[in-house]
């Protein structure tokens, strides 16, 4: 079968270039689209945590998504102070339909320190995470903070206003098309020492994008059917661009080989997809 494509392949190489063109390019307008259509989640189905999440989040319309920790300290009782319930409701009203847990919804000493000058409240915000969602830290410290007395003070802090502060700063990494590139100029010099010759070193690098975007043409289609995790995209980039390009070492190798005991290009092409094409079939 492999020897007949290869025959195939041969004899209408002009019609199979110019198809795999026309996707690689479609697949650049693909990968565009199925940045919208992630799972923008980094939980894992199935475990007991990520269940009980989700029947919480079916049932009360909360619990996906991380709470902030509103961090009340005061000189006095922090359990008695009216001044403090009365930041925590405003705090509340920051956030539509988020539910809240703290001393004076429960009565527990848990949310109150030894000595009683701090006290917290948690806020379980509405909605499904998204990478791009904010947790409303800034407007819960401003309500939270307002008209509260002297000696009283407040702070807002959980995962994601945490990850937001960070991000914030300098500590943001490079996107997935920057980390692709770089991965892709350093595959250049290493090919360059490797053959020598442009035309063999740009070859992995054409089969490594047109296979990085004709991946995402799949996924895109793939996320009409099932949740795609975020995560995918980097595991295209940069598995997909070394993959890419040790296969078509193996291939160009062989062919290389071939081309050395003498055989034409129809023959060598054969021998290539008939050998190191059933090795890249049952590896990949």
């Amino acid at each position: 079968m492999l020897a007949r494509l290869a025959h195939v392949t041969a004899r209408h190489r002009k019609a199979i270039i110019f198809t795999w063109i026309a996707l690689t390019v479609f697949g650049g307008f693909a990968a565009g689209q199925v940045s919208e259509r992630w799972l923008q989640s980094f939980s894992i189905p199935g475990y007991s945590a990520y269940e009980a999440s989700q029947r919480t989040f079916d049932r009360f319309g909360t619990g996906e998504r991380p709470p902030s920790v509103v961090v009340f300290q005061t000189k006095g009782d922090a359990s008695k102070s009216e001044a403090i319930r009365a930041a925590m409701e405003r705090a509340l009203k920051t956030s539509p339909g988020a539910r809240t847990s703290s001393y004076f919804s429960t009565g527990s000493d848990a949310y109150v320190s030894k000595d009683r000058h701090t006290t917290f409240m948690e806020v379980y915000p509405a909605g499904s995470p998204q990478l791009d969602t904010k947790s409303g830290a800034e407007t819960m410290l401003k309500a939270a903070s307002a008209g509260l007395p002297a000696g009283t003070t407040v702070h807002v802090t959980g995962l994601d206003p945490i990850i937001e502060a960070n991000e914030n700063g300098e500590t943001t990494g490079p996107s997935v098309l920057l980390e692709a590139l770089i991965g892709g100029l350093g595959a250049l010099i290493i090919l360059f020492f490797v053959f020598g010759t442009l035309p063999a070193v740009l070859l992995p690098l054409a089969i490594a994008v047109s296979s990085i975007l004709n991946t995402f043409t799949l996924v895109w289609i793939l996320t009409y059917i099932t949740d795609v995790s975020i995560v995918v995209q980097f595991l295209i980039a940069l598995v997909g661009l070394g993959v890419a390009i040790d296969y078509a070492l193996l291939l160009i190798f062989r062919f290389r080989d071939e081309l050395r005991e003498g055989e034409d290009v129809e023959t060598a092409l054969v021998e290539t997809m008939t050998h190191a094409g059933k090795a890249v079939i049952v590896s990949g």
